[in-house]
This record gives C-alpha cells, structure tokens and sequence, in this order.
C-alpha cells in the first residue's frame, strides 16, 4: 500500500505493515489524498498544467530548498551574486543561458530541469 498525503508544503509517501494505522492517524488531521501507484497512469511532467504554470524561478528556488542551500551558499557553488539568486527566485530577472548552466552546476541537476518557457 501506497499513500501520498498533500498539504501546501507536505508530500509523505507511506508503505509498510504499519501504513494504514499511520494513514487513519493523519486523516484526523490532514486532508488526505490517497493513490495506487500501480494504477496510477504515468504522464510525462512538461505536458501538465502545473509544468506549464511554473517558471524557472520557482523551479530554482526548489531545487535550491531541496537541497538545504541558502542563497548564499548557491550564489557561491555557482558564482553568481546572491542578490541576482533571488531576483531569478522571485521573478525580476529572467534567467539567462549562461546563467542556467552555473545553476544547473551548482545544483547538481542537469540545465534542462529549470528550463521552463525557454528557448
């Protein structure tokens, strides 16, 4: 059994002998949405709405978060100005090519997961 529990910022997937009783206890407090990843059908991530609606600023601001990094430490693995790390993040600057790769580098992933929107 698998469980994928959702709130703004919760993502817990759930297996095990002890999976239901876990499962009983969060939907006393959680909204819970259940789903059966054997059959659930697989849909490529860049034909979603959510994929389409999501800039490459969010996407490194997650990737950065995932990674325990603050803007600081990435603006240092990559080279480029902390200041300009947090206008890509919030949307004032546009991320550049040369840019995509230092981030890309910096973040251990490769260039095309913040490529969204872009030529």
């Amino acid at each position: 059994m698998s469980v994928l529990v959702r709130t703004r910022l919760t993502e817990v997937s759930l297996s095990g002998d002890n999976a239901k009783r876990l499962l009983n206890y969060l939907r006393r407090y959680l909204k819970v949405n259940e789903f059966n990843a054997e059959e659930e059908k697989s849909v490529n991530i860049r034909e979603t709405e959510f994929w389409k609606g999501t800039g490459s600023g969010e996407l490194l601001l997650g990737y950065r978060l995932k990674l325990g990094l603050t803007q600081k430490q990435l603006a240092e693995r990559c080279g480029i100005i902390q200041t300009v790390i947090s206008d890509y993040e919030h949307g004032k600057r546009k991320i550049t090519p040369k840019a995509l790769l230092k981030l890309a580098e910096g973040l251990g992933i490769a260039s095309d997961r913040l490529k969204v929107n872009m030529p």
